[in-house]
């Protein structure tokens, strides 16, 4: 099996990615698997024509899965933390493979849709239902939940943003074997050192403006 990964938006130009400012992994664009890139494109084709479809991230290195396992548990707690990250040192993330996406809607503006609406932040109602949350954004993680679906994607229990195709959380949904295997030399995809440094630094100094001035923000 190929371990060739193309940008998100390669197959179209409908898909929306999520800013460097906010993306988890900082050292590559948002890439994946190319059925992954391709079944997205439908998603983005098939959504109704008031929304758009945003990709918060695709494939992770192992480096950077630990790094987040690791704030996460010092943020969230272990218990927490486990409900939303895979812990790299007991299980394979679809996200390390390359066919793990995260997913949002925009509005035709552009504008994130909050779909864990009034709460600010997306992992406070991670589960696809939740009677804590406001009947639209209920609406709409339905909506974005069918349209990854009917394309090929399995969902993740506890994460209603996430969706993956030919890893294990896939193959054990539709009772398949699995596709994918974990990415060997990721550092071919990564961007220039300038590029990347530079990304780091603007990243922190965004970070610091939302925390100085208390903008709040859904990452």
């Amino acid at each position: 099996m190929s371990n060739q990964l193309v940008k998100v938006n390669k197959y179209s130009k409908k898909i929306k990615l999520l800013s460097v400012y906010s993306r988890i992994e900082t050292n590559i664009s948002i890439l994946v698997r190319p059925m992954v890139a391709k079944m997205l494109a439908n998603v983005a084709e098939q959504l109704p024509n008031n929304l758009q479809l945003q990709v918060d991230g695709g494939y992770r290195t192992p480096n950077t899965q630990r790094i987040l396992w690791n704030n996460r548990t010092k943020e969230l707690g272990v218990n927490k933390a486990k409900d939303l990250v895979a812990n790299p040192g007991s299980e394979t993330s679809g996200h390390l493979v390359g066919g793990a996406v995260d997913v949002s809607l925009l509005d035709l503006n552009g504008k994130e849709i909050n779909l864990s609406e009034p709460f600010k932040r997306y992992y406070d109602e991670q589960k696809l239902y939740s009677k804590k949350i406001t009947k639209r954004a209920q609406k709409l993680r339905l909506i974005l939940y069918k349209a990854m679906l009917s394309a090929g994607f399995a969902p993740h229990d506890n994460e209603y943003w996430h969706f993956s195709y030919g890893d294990k959380r896939w193959a054990d949904f539709y009772n398949k074997k699995v596709i994918y295997k974990i990415i060997k030399n990721p550092n071919k995809y990564y961007y220039p050192l300038f590029t990347r440094i530079f990304i780091k630094i603007s990243r922190k100094t965004h970070q610091v403006i939302n925390k100085t001035f208390k903008i709040k923000t859904n990452y």
